[in-house]
Parts: structure tokens; C-alpha cells; sequence
């Protein structure tokens, strides 16, 4: 079996994801990092999947001994006197790699102890070796420039993986980074010695809570050590100068009173920080011999806690790619083409999930500079001018009638009210069981929906297989696969299908088929456990068009979705 030598830039978690997947693959991997660990970093607050990915790489053991403080759920005090909602995790447990929780960390910690592992394995990895030049002009290596205890070096891989953090060296210097002009923001954090007020199922939740002048989040750690930001508008910059890091922090946060709250008396015990310029992407994210993982290649906004997996999940998609290129050398353009673009899907799900929040927010919060700014309200708003997304929105397709500004807003307001508490306060007598009867309310609209239509429609004339990639979830191989497209480019790519499942849309092209009589069919085709979902993403992804007995179209609302948490993830 070939094995391809890949030199992975930074240790943080998309460095130590790359090597160990890489070393579980069969390939040969060195890891570089300019700074030494333990060494501080932000972005404390996990998701489930980032845990799912852990597990399958043979780390459960060492987490669990960690006593890293259990996170059941993210929870949301969004909006003047809204009441307060929760995202919970509860999921179905379909696999032993799916969580129904994720972990807040102390970063210098968790990231100690992946390097740990990851030289525990036999990964060489070196400290205080920052690369400062990257030659990817040759078309079967790469060569590094790596300074280390004061002097130059160079190593030649097969490939690099740059997990470099937003320092990257290597989109630095091939320019592709494009800042975010929507997410115009800058942060600033302290910490608090706080414990957790709540003992239920309330108990680890990270807080995001906003007020006149952005937002907060709060995240409980272990040692009753609470980690409060405060998410501001770049304009504040200058009061920062003009009052100084700390009495700007203070001053702000006394204005937001929910997080006063929940922190009482609480005493500050650390200094305060700031970080600017974190929303970007890049032009693209591999090419070559190259591969960004993580902040490298892109970063939105931490309201929903994806960094890290972000992270992690390219991470694992750079490995499998380099795997599948070292062993099909004439499938190079085809892999980049997919890590490209699931990629940059990925991205732009939490950019949309964020915007149409911050747009959320913008209506029910007293108006300011801040708010205002992150209200979507005009169909020609040019700091969204790049994002599928947005110009799926004010496209006003008709197969889409949430396509609007208005529609949008709604989705938002829709998992709002899936999650919203009994309660206006937030108090230890929530429990997860009480937002089942909105879930039920919920799905029980939809499936009546579904149900009406007794003619389902193919948009454009042929049902297409054509090939894609896809992860498979246990040996983190790259495989081939085939998805449902039509002559016009329209494709779904969340679930892989066979020439068996083409016939059966193949008949819906045809002939009438209802909605009830497709599942029957898919479900007799063993697809039972995703019958409904395949369904439902094709009339998402404009493939498949509802309608009822009257002839008239049966709306279904597209759902705002992100990768890493549920039972289904990308990785």
C-alpha cells in the first residue's frame, strides 16, 4: 500500500486530527508548531460531533479522565424580554459515535492533550518550529522553511495541511483570505470565578445572551470558572483605546443585566482580551499538494460554538482526501473538487444559520448600531454579495417560498419556538422533557404536510446518478459515491444513492407518485431509516416539487441546518 509522507502545520486540534487520521490511514506525518505547549487559546465550547470524531479516533478514555464539564445543550437568551430557548443535543444514540452532548474545555489543557496523544502514537511533533515559507511550485511535493531554536531548515512532504490557526502561513502568502464584512465584529473575554447556578438539566449549557450592544456568551468550566465574552460591533474599537481593555469590558457587561445574573458577586480572575478580524474565508481551500483545515481556511462567528469542528471535520476531510489522491493519483482534481465544495457548504450553513439569529435578534432588540447592521432587509445588501446562500434568498425562486426576507426571519422564529422555555426566567426547573411537545407539535405539521401531496414533480427532464465523494464514518476512507441529479446541474449530496433508488424517481419523473406511495418505495429499497429525509432534502435542493389533491403546491419550509450535531453528521 503506498503511504504518503504529510508535513501538518499547527498542533491545535486540526493539526492533531490531521496527523492521527493520517496515521490511522497508513501515511507517514510530522507536525509543526510555532508555539509550545501548554499554551492559551479561546473557543472553549464544543459540539457533539467534534466528540463523535474524537471517539472514533480512540480517544474517549482520555477525555472522560479529563473531567471536562458536560455540555447537554446551548441556551439562548436572544432578544429583549424573550423568553429563553434551548438547543438541546438530546439525540437518539443510532450509533456508538453518536453524542447526545458535547464538552467545555480549558483549551490549554485539551489541546495538551491531544499533542500528548498524538506523540503517544509515534507522531513526531515539534515545537517552537514556525514555518515561515511554503513552496508548493513542484507538482509531486511540497518543500517547508521552518525556523527553529534560531535556525533555518527546510522538510520535503507529499502534501501539507495547514491547521496554522488564523495565523495560517500558507494562506498568508497565497493571499486568498476575504474578510466578512457582515460579521464586522471584534471580542472581548475575561474570566470569572462562578459556579454553575444550576444543577438540572440546565447544569453545563454555554449562554449566548444578547443586549443593546451585541451579545454574550458565558461558558461554565471546571473549577467553578465561568469564561464571559462580550461580541461588540468593530466601532467600539475606539472607546476600547479611549477607556482601556478592562473598563471597557466592565462598563459593557454591566449593560447587559441576564448575564449580571447568572454571574452575581462573581470575581474576575483573569485579564482581559481581545481578539479582531475573525470573520473570513478564503478563495479556496486546497489545490495541489495543499490543504486548509480549520481557521486557516475560514471562520464566522462563535455564536453557535463550531469552531473547533469546523476544525476537526476538515481535518478528517483533508486526510481522506490525501489518502484517496496518494492512491489514485488521476482522481487529484475530482477530490479537490469535492473537499472545495463540501467545504465551503459547510461554511455557508453556519453563516446562514448565524445571519438569520443576528436578523432575529435585530427585531426584537432596542435599535443600535449593532443591531441594525445584522438585520437582512434589502435584497441588494453587497456584504453577502459571495454567499450561495444570500442569493438563493433574494432570487425569489419560486420552488423556495421562504426565498425572501421574511421567510427567512421565519426560520429562525420556527427553532425558536421548538426550543422556547415554559418560563420567561431562566430557572433550574426546566427540563429537556418540556420542549417535547413542541417537537411533537412540529413534527406532526410537517409529516401532515408531507402527507397531502398526492403528486410529487422532478424538476427538468432526466434523474441522474453522478459520482461524489463521501467519508465513510468508521475507517475515515475516502469513497466513491453516487448522488441524484437532474441535466441541469441541480444535485442532492447529503445521502449516496444506487441505480435502484434512480429508478424509483425515475418513475416520480413519469408518472404521478404521491408522497406516501415514494417512501413505500424507498423504504422497500432499505432505505428505511432515511426514507423521509432523502425526500425532504431533494424538495429542499429543488429536485422535487409537492402537490395535493387540488393540484396546488404544499410548502415545505428548508430547514436551517449545521454539521455536528443530531444523528447524521458529515463526518
Amino acid at each position: 500500500m503506498k503511504r504518503a509522507k504529510v508535513a501538518v502545520i499547527g498542533a491545535g486540534p486540526g493539526g492533531c486530527v490531521a496527523a492521527l487520521t493520517l496515521q490511522k490511514l497508513g501515511h507517514d506525518v510530522e507536525v509543526f508548531e510555532k508555539g509550545r505547549f501548554p499554551r492559551y487559546r479561546v473557543g472553549e465550547s464544543f459540539l457533539p460531533g467534534t466528540l463523535s470524531i474524537l471517539h472514533r479516533l480512540g480517544l474517549q478514555e482520555r477525555i472522560d479522565a479529563a473531567g471536562f464539564v458536560p455540555k447537554p445543550s446551548a441556551t439562548f437568551l436572544w432578544g429583549q424580554d424573550q423568553a429563553p430557548w434551548t438547543f438541546s443535543f438530546a439525540t437518539p444514540k443510532s450509533a456508538p459515535w453518536v453524542f447526545d452532548h458535547a464538552i467545555q474545555v480549558k483549551r490549554e489543557e485539551f489541546d495538551q492533550l491531544l499533542v500528548d496523544e498524538v506523540r503517544e502514537r509515534g507522531i513526531v511533533v515539534h515545537e517552537g518550529a514556525a514555518v515561515t515559507d511554503v513552496d508548493i511550485s513542484a507538482a509531486d511535493r511540497v518543500a517547508l522553511t521552518l525556523r527553529q531554536d534560531e535556525a533555518t531548515r527546510s522538510v520535503v512532504a507529499d502534501f501539507v495541511i495547514d491547521a496554522g490557526g488564523s495565523g495560517s502561513p500558507l494562506a498568508r502568502q497565497l493571499k486568498v483570505r476575504r474578510y466578512d464584512e457582515f460579521y464586522r465584529n471584534f471580542a472581548v473575554w475575561s474570566y470569572f470565578k462562578c459556579r454553575d447556578p444550576f444543577e438540572g438539566d440546565l447544569r453545563g449549557t454555554t449562554y449566548s445572551i444578547t443586549f443593546e450592544d451585541g451579545w454574550v456568551w458565558m461558558i461554565p468550566q471546571k473549577g467553578d470558572v465561568y469564561s464571559v465574552g462580550l461580541v461588540v460591533d468593530r466601532s467600539k474599537s475606539a472607546e476600547v483605546k479611549e477607556l482601556g481593555p478592562e473598563r471597557f469590558y466592565r462598563e459593557t457587561l454591566a449593560k447587559a443585566p441576564r448575564a449580571a445574573a447568572i454571574l452575581g458577586a462573581a470575581e474576575m480572575i483573569d485579564e482581559v482580551r481581545i481578539v479582531h478580524d475573525w470573520s473570513y474565508d478564503s478563495e479556496h481551500f486546497s489545490a495541489g499538494r495543499y490543504f486548509l483545515v480549520g481557521d486557516a481556511a475560514c471562520f464566522t462567528d462563535p455564536l453557535f460554538s463550531q469552531g473547533v469542528h469546523l476544525a476537526t471535520q476538515s481535518a478528517v476531510c483533508a486526510a481522506s482526501a490525501i489518502d484517496r489522491i496518494t492512491h489514485a493519483e488521476d482522481e487529484l482534481d475530482a477530490v479537490h473538487a469535492w473537499y472545495n465544495r463540501s467545504y465551503r457548504e459547510t461554511y455557508e450553513q453556519y453563516h446562514e444559520f448565524l445571519a438569520s439569529f443576528y436578523t432575529f435578534a435585530s427585531f426584537t432588540e432596542p435599535e443600535s448600531e449593532f443591531w441594525l447592521k445584522r438585520r437582512i432587509s434589502e435584497s441588494d445588501d453587497e456584504r453577502l454579495n459571495r454567499k450561495k446562500w444570500f442569493d438563493r434568498l433574494v432570487a425569489g425562486d419560486a420552488r423556495h417560498p421562504d426565498a425572501s426576507v421574511a421567510g427567512f426571519h421565519d426560520r429562525a422564529a420556527t427553532m425558536i419556538a421548538i426550543g422556547r422555555h415554559q418560563r420567561k426566567e431562566l430557572t433550574d426547573e426546566f427540563a429537556d422533557q418540556e420542549l417535547n411537545g413542541a417537537r411533537v407539535r412540529w413534527i406532526g405539521d410537517l409529516t401532515k404536510r408531507l402527507n397531502r401531496i398526492t403528486r410529487l414533480a422532478w424538476t427538468g427532464e432526466e434523474v441522474l446518478l453522478k459520482p461524489y465523494f463521501k467519508v465513510d464514518p468508521l475507517s475515515f476512507r475516502l469513497e466513491s459515491k453516487k448522488v441524484l441529479a437532474n441535466e441541469d446541474g441541480l444535485d442532492m449530496i447529503k445521502y449516496p444513492l444506487e441505480e435502484r433508488h434512480r429508478e424509483i424517481f425515475q418513475l416520480v419523473a413519469k408518472e404521478n407518485v404521491g408522497y406516501k406511495n415514494l417512501i413505500k418505495q424507498l423504504n422497500d429499497a432499505g432505505m428505511q431509516e432515511s426514507s423521509s429525509q432523502i425526500v425532504i432534502r431533494l424538495m429542499e435542493a429543488g429536485l422535487l416539487t409537492g402537490y395535493d389533491k387540488d393540484d396546488r403546491r404544499v410548502f415545505i419550509q428548508d430547514r436551517l441546518r449545521f454539521d455536528g450535531v443530531g444523528t447524521e453528521y458529515e463526518v
